[in-house]
């Protein structure tokens, strides 16, 4: 038997056409389908609003995309991206600063990260404003950042006037760039009336605009439940009928059908007529567990026989669910916390995975959008308020300042001896820098060895010999020969 490898033949007129790519065909198969062209913008301008209301409900009433978003903003920010300035001046002022940069007097700056991540996760971006305050309100640095939802910029609104071009709420100057973000002054939701609630063009550099690009020239993100939303509306529903169907099948009663005859050879009344009499029996219109229902003459119960999908139903949500955590960006565990048949290798790979994801997500979302813009912004101000003195800042000193390393809170290990015993392996051999180990764990490299040396230093004050020093311990645990030697001298001295 042979297969022919033809490609299919379409006629246009006379004029034979070959399909050439199966996707690109317009027969039956795949007629109808994604056929409609459309810029990066167009589709999100006439639909993100939509798309929002439904991802804030389903987040509001659907416990499993409440936990995608829980394990998305754990996994991405967890206690906090941290910096590590280079100068320990700015550190301090930095520390001192991160409880009370929230203008609405409720977080600290990790904490507004986890409300960002959050945002960009329901909503599909972030925004924040960032407020100047004045030097006599007491902060270390007169600045302080109000997180706001994504709703107060209209992706509706756009206008082209001169060089300017209005876009999605964004103002953009002649070449390009971001000029000003056109914000409701109130959530665009709270009902309050026009004269109150206006659109007020902010300069774009006291803006921080949090989105995740799926496109080329994309303006404005889109929520990370955008392409399951669907499955989990159809998840809840799914799940009602089947709640429904097992109430319906515990309704047990007794339904008592009257006589429609009366034998004339029997003296006394029938059980019928003892009970209900014509007329007494009450309209049937629900069904109560443990009943007795008296029928009306003539009357009869069917019910209906559904098939019976309960064998079919854990299956059928497992498959559902599995493509909402794909949806998600998440692992199937993750979403929800289900790990029957599960072990070290496959959970392993799994996270791997993931961590690669959420690692990349950290780098450019929060890192480069959010945190180095907001670092910036705090430096300049610190600097031109006094808060901070650096020599030389304007002309050449700032960009040694901002050179700083976020370090993410290290992940969990699923196994630790078997991680911890590799990573050692790896560094001893040469294969993986002690930074990179360090990094992996949540630490930079010069805050580690001075953790390490405080705390050699503090054993050196009380003569105590941890195994953690290597300058007295060998790897084995034992005391270097040298100084078990120069011990025994000391003790027969």
């Amino acid at each position: 038997m042979t297969v022919s490898m033809k490609p299919r033949l379409r006629y246009r007129g006379n004029t034979v056409v070959r399909a050439q790519y199966e996707g690109a065909s317009t027969k039956r198969r795949m007629a109808g389908k994604g056929t409609t062209i459309s810029g990066p913008n167009a589709p999100i301008e006439r639909h993100l609003p939509t798309l929002v209301a439904r991802s804030h409900n389903a987040v509001r009433n659907n416990a499993y995309a409440a936990k995608a978003k829980e394990s998305y903003i754990a996994n991405l920010v967890g206690t906090g991206i941290k910096p590590q300035w280079g100068d320990q001046r700015i550190q301090a002022l930095w520390d001192r600063w991160v409880g009370e940069c929230d203008a609405d007097g409720v977080d600290n700056f990790y904490g507004l990260q986890s409300l960002a991540a959050g945002s960009q996760f329901e909503a599909g971006e972030a925004l924040a404003r960032i407020r100047y305050r004045r030097a006599s309100d007491g902060l270390a640095v007169p600045m302080q950042l109000q997180v706001i939802e994504p709703e107060h910029l209209d992706p509706t609104f756009s206008r082209a006037f001169g060089s300017r071009l209005i876009k999605m709420g964004i103002e953009f100057d002649g070449i390009g760039q971001r000029r000003a973000y056109h914000l409701w002054r109130y959530h665009p939701q709270e009902r309050l009336t026009s004269a109150v609630n206006e659109r007020v063009p902010v300069p774009a550099d006291s803006v921080v605009h949090m989105y995740r690009r799926g496109r080329p020239g994309q303006l404005r993100g889109v929520p990370e439940l955008t392409s399951v939303i669907v499955r989990l509306y159809e998840i809840d529903e799914m799940q009602d009928a089947t709640l429904a169907r097992q109430k319906l099948a515990q309704l047990f009663g007794v339904f008592v059908k009257r006589k429609t005859a009366h034998d004339p050879e029997d003296d006394g009344p029938t059980f019928g007529d003892l009970v209900s009499m014509p007329g007494d029996a009450e309209p049937l219109d629900e069904f109560t567990p443990g009943g007795i229902h008296y029928l009306e003459d003539d009357e009869e119960v069917q019910f209906s026989n559904p098939p019976d999908i309960q064998g079919q139903y854990t299956e059928w949500l497992r498959s559902e669910l599995l493509a909402v955590a794909a949806g998600a960006g998440i692992t199937y565990e993750q979403l929800t916390g289900d790990l029957k048949g599960v072990n070290y290798s496959s959970i392993r790979a799994g996270v791997i995975e993931f961590r690669r994801r959420a690692e990349a997500l950290q780098a450019m979302l929060l890192v480069h959008q959010w945190c180095r813009r907001i670092a910036a912004k705090w430096l300049d101000v610190a600097v031109t308020s006094g808060a901070l003195t650096i020599p030389g800042y304007w002309q050449g000193e700032r960009e040694r300042a901002l050179a700083v390393e976020w370090i993410a809170p290290k992940w969990a290990w699923v196994d630790p001896l078997k991680e911890s015993t590799a990573d050692l392996l790896e560094v001893r051999a040469g294969f993986k820098p002690r930074s990179e180990a360090a990094g992996e764990r949540g630490w930079s490299i010069e805050q580690l060895d001075a953790e390490i040396a405080k705390g050699h230093a503090s054993a050196d004050e009380n003569g105590l010999f941890l195994d953690s020093d290597p300058r007295h311990m060998a790897k084995n645990g034992t005391l270097h020969q040298a100084l078990a030697a120069l011990a025994a001298t000391d003790e027969e001295d």
